[in-house]
């Protein structure tokens, strides 16, 4: 990582303690804001927590979790409810079988005479909601008085249902004309010829018609989910077929399997209508169970927050369960008993699945693949924006040889790029406002080039307590949709940021007690690397690790600049390898300017992180690190030994140098302060020499594509200049490097993910460190040398990492 200084000492920047007035300004900023919500209230929420408040939250949040080990639960359906309620008593008395359904129908219509979600108005979902609640209350001739309050909202609001800018719901062309036919037969006074109920009449009539219907007895389909909206032409005897056997339910849904109970009396749809914990309050969920599903957006959330380690054992066991159900053939569903699998679960479950280290199969994304591209459920008309986008991120997780998750990547990325351009965010299956911004995320920060931290900086912005999502009726999912994991996020992530600042200012005593300020670098850069080094380890167990890498990277800066330094005599770098590789100080003797102490700065400084790991490791690593920095040296000193001689190399002698030279085996030594223990045979297995040659490739090249011009102009090597020997252009030569990247980079995914067992293997927590470095290391690089003066304008960036908390 090449930087280029000055000597003019005007131009240099502050030294540590003006960051230590920036650390002291954000605690006060902090400070401020607790007093302030203070004084206007003991209890205000946005008061700064202590560890009372967010142990609390921690503990608030296992219980969410806990529930969803019960099969999880949804807000509560108006919709559903009623559909339940109109089954009769089954020992034969008057009334329904289900009396509580009619009381919460009762207790929960609203103010405008609607049923619907109590903060959120959508035209369709409250027009159905309403609709099929009086149907309900007007079948028991009770609560006449609601009813006629539903009839006034119908009345004078089916005619919006005109609007296309509202939400739609899943199905509601199908079950709503079905559902008006109902409210008809019961003589309820309503407008039934509105040009709008016509217009969905022949929607509903030209689905039918699309509809084999031989195939919904045969095939598992989504159409199930809806079976009540297709009521007066289904075949009851044949649709049997698509009971699910597990649970008796059609389709998990229990408006759908109230209906078939309804028709046929099957006794294992009312087993399932009996077995939802909600129907003890009088209300029925959307759908039951859920249990897939929340598991996999809870992990997703407290991953993306930055607050898992928290849960580590809670999601180990989501995990376990969520893959007892996941299907190499045709992936999963939003419930463990639903037999229709959909892309948006499967995608989920893949990305979080892979990630942590289980085996599964990309083979599951065919069931989902239709003429090129790819479909929430076979046969889906229109693309969904969220199922696209989480399809997508589970697509660059590909390993080489899964071509299909290749192609789907490319396709999701036009699909995503498209809708973000136009400003078409708007989703099929949630109301997130967040969304646009979550998409552009992700189109701008592939995943190979983003990094843990800034990601859970950015979602604290992007998540919503208070998301809507859609299915046949609008719906919440407080389980992982609430304020206590926003609380705990931010005030965690604050946390975290105060132990960066206390960490920070040692180092920066640490730069300029070594001497490197007043050498040849500037403390900007040893900024940029703590910033990184918080980026991809940023939890509070990880400060000794977070302190080395940051270490290693401001040596690896002063290394490369002064064996690229002109000002530097080739006489002094030959003494600093000599004097390394005998690891005698003494050596630099009589070198010019301030070499001499150069080295033994990082020498000490090498030496005592050798020191501490042999200690964490609970033997003597000392060998091993010098030799990873004594490889170094030598690559570095051949790189400025060809500068020295015009040495023109060959492209292979160039990477056997440059990889190494590049630095990134340089950084390993953080692995040993990772907290687990790390033995000789893991370190010089054929396994991590893999990783390694994969990393340091990639890292070249990286470097190489943004740097060739500027180390043209110094007469440096470079894989770019070198290739033009043969006759390729300048961007032949990129194209070429980039599809060498993306291959290497694969092949890393597997080896970090899915490595073979046959050799001894890294702890996950050191591959994780290995790939993260690398995603640093593009990072850096993507719009040029990150730690040149020129790149270091990176200050919204840092500052929103290091220095800036956040609002509570």
């Amino acid at each position: 990582m090449a930087v280029h200084t000055t000597n003019d000492s005007a131009s240099r920047v502050p030294k540590w303690r003006n960051y230590a007035h920036r650390i002291h300004s954000s605690a006060t900023e902090v400070k401020e804001l607790e007093t302030t919500d203070n004084k206007s209230s003991a209890n205000s929420s946005t008061a700064r927590p202590n560890d009372t408040h967010m142990q609390a939250w921690i503990e608030e949040i296992r219980g969410l979790l806990r529930s969803m080990f019960e099969k999880g639960e949804t807000s509560d359906s108006p919709y559903d409810t009623a559909w339940v309620s109109l089954i009769p008593a089954v020992d034969g008395s008057q009334g329904p079988q289900f009396p509580n359904t009619l009381k919460w129908i009762a207790r929960n219509q609203l103010e405008d005479g609607s049923w619907g979600d109590v903060d959120f108005f959508s035209i369709q979902n409250n027009v159905l909601c309403t609709l099929m609640c009086i149907i309900a209350l007007k079948s028991w001739n009770t609560g006449l008085d609601s009813v006629e309050k539903g009839l006034r909202f119908l009345r004078k609001s089916m005619a919006l249902l005109e609007d296309e800018t509202h939400e739609k719901l899943v199905g509601f062309e199908l079950v709503f004309p079905s559902i008006l036919d109902h409210a008809k037969n019961l003589d309820l006074d309503l407008p039934y010829n509105l040009p709008v109920i016509d217009k969905l009449r022949a929607a509903r009539e030209e689905k039918l018609r699309k509809i084999p219907l031989h195939l919904i007895y045969t095939t598992p389909t989504s159409v199930t989910y809806s079976l009540e909206g297709i009521r007066d032409v289904v075949d009851w005897e044949q649709i049997s077929q698509q009971q699910q056997q597990t649970d008796g339910s059609f389709g998990c849904s229990p408006a759908a399997t109230a209906c078939a109970y309804l028709h046929t009396g099957n006794e294992s749809c009312f087993r399932y209508l009996t077995s939802i914990p909600q129907l003890c309050d009088g209300a029925a969920p959307p759908f039951y169970p859920s249990d897939i599903f929340q598991r996999l957006w809870a992990v997703d959330r407290l991953q993306r927050l930055g607050i898992a380690r928290h849960f580590e054992s809670e999601i180990k066991a989501s995990l376990d369960y969520v893959y007892e159900h996941f299907s190499s053939r045709v992936g999963c569903s939003w419930a463990s008993t639903c037999n229709v699998t959909d892309l948006d679960d499967s995608a989920m479950a893949f990305r979080l699945l892979r990630l942590h280290g289980y085996d599964v199969s990309s083979d599951c994304f065919q069931h989902f693949r239709d003429s090129g591209e790819w479909c929430t459920y076979p046969g889906e008309i229109n693309r969904g924006v969220s199922s696209t986008f989480n399809f997508y991120r589970a697509a660059q997780t590909c390993f080489p040889e899964e071509c299909l998750l290749m192609e789907g990547a490319e396709w999701a990325r036009r699909f995503l790029l498209d809708k973000h351009t136009q400003n078409l965010c708007r989703d099929k299956w949630v109301i997130s406002k967040g969304l646009h911004a979550e998409v552009g995320s992700a189109l701008s920060n592939p995943w190979y080039e983003h990094l843990p931290r800034l990601e859970h900086r950015s979602y604290l912005d992007q998540y919503g307590p208070q998301h809507v999502w859609i299915s046949k009726v609008l719906y919440r999912m407080h389980s992982f949709t609430n304020s206590v994991f926003l609380k705990l996020a931010k005030a965690d992530f604050n946390l975290c940021q105060s132990k960066h600042q206390e960490e920070l200012q040692v180092l920066l005593r640490w730069n300029e007690e070594r001497g490197f300020n007043s050498i040849r670098t500037r403390e900007k850069q040893m900024v940029y690397c703590f910033y990184v080094a918080v980026c991809i380890l940023p939890a509070p167990e990880q400060s000794m690790a977070r302190t080395v890498w940051a270490k290693l990277a401001m040596l690896n800066v002063l290394i490369d600049d002064f064996f690229d330094s002109p000002s530097e005599s080739y006489t002094d770098k030959v003494q600093f390898l000599e004097a390394f590789r005998s690891r005698n100080p003494n050596l630099m003797d009589g070198t010019g300017g301030e070499a001499k102490l150069f080295f033994e700065s990082i020498y000490n400084t090498i030496t005592e992180i050798a020191a501490e790991g042999s200690l964490f490791q609970g033997r003597d690593i000392s060998h091993h690190v010098y030799n990873i920095w004594l490889r170094l040296v030598e690559n570095q000193f051949k790189e400025a030994e060809w500068k020295h001689l015009n040495y023109e190399p060959s492209l292979e002698e160039y990477m056997s140098v440059s990889e190494v030279g590049i630095s990134f085996e340089a950084m390993t030594p953080t692995q040993f302060f990772m907290g687990e223990k790390i033995s000789p045979a893991m370190v010089d297995s054929p396994h991590t020499k893999r990783l390694m040659h994969l990393a340091n490739v990639v890292a070249r090249l990286s470097n190489d594509i943004r740097t060739y011009q500027r180390e043209e102009s110094e007469n440096k090597p470079n894989w770019v200049s070198i290739s033009k020997r043969n006759g390729l252009t300048e961007s032949e030569i990129i194209e070429e490097a980039r599809k060498v990247m993306d291959e290497h980079m694969k092949q890393l995914v597997k080896e970090t993910y899915s490595p073979s067992k046959s050799h001894p293997l890294l702890p996950r927590s050191a591959r994780q460190l290995y790939f993260d470095t690398v995603r640093a290391i593009r990072f850096a690089y993507r719009t040029g040398d990150a730690l040149a003066p020129h790149m270091l304008d990176t200050k919204q960036s840092i500052d929103s990492i290091l220095f800036e908390p956040v609002l509570l």
